[in-house]
């Protein structure tokens, strides 16, 4: 029996599926610790990591993001604490949520294992938490080659391809 990691959160109406069990779901914490540990983050840090609905993520993106579709992850970075507190707190990152039935689709139209999908996922979404970005090719190029090193030393090989986002990516 897996006990509950303390980053991951799955929404209770989440139905899933074998590809993706909860234990399979529980190891992107590990992968999360991992990840802190190649970036040189302070190993105390914290971070929220939410499976959720499609329809729950559709939510965020429209409200946040003012985009009214479904994405595969949404990342949250934390506010700055005020000095006093951040002195005596492990620090906070911020929040990822990760759809969990349209990552495993995105998984099989790119013939990736669930599992190496959903670590791209977290790595990704760890990166825009500490202020990594793709939103001009520069920057793009800089996060794509943080990632793949990450990937690479996780095992992981999957590749990403370039995009070019749209308005409404």
């Amino acid at each position: 029996m897996t006990t509950q990691p303390k980053y991951i959160q799955i929404e209770d109406n989440l139905r899933l599926v074998d590809t993706m069990s909860t234990e399979d779901l529980y190891r992107l914490e590990n992968i999360s610790l991992q990840v802190f540990e190649y970036l040189g983050l302070d190993p105390t840090s914290e971070l929220s990591i939410v499976i959720a609905t499609d329809e729950f993520v559709r939510e965020l993106n429209a409200q946040h993001r003012k985009i009214d579709k479904t994405t595969d992850i949404l990342s949250f970075p934390a506010d700055p604490l005020p000095p006093e507190i951040e002195d005596q707190e492990a620090p906070y990152l911020g929040d990822l949520v990760i759809a969990y039935h349209y990552s495993l689709g995105q998984a099989a139209a790119h013939q990736h294992r669930p599992q190496d999908e959903f670590t791209l996922l977290v790595v990704h979404g760890l990166l825009h938490l500490i202020g990594y970005n793709h939103d001009t090719p520069e920057s793009q190029a800089k996060m794509w080659e943080q990632q793949a090193a990450i990937l690479h030393q996780l095992k992981v090989e999957i590749t990403v391809p370039d995009f070019v986002h749209a308005e409404d990516d």
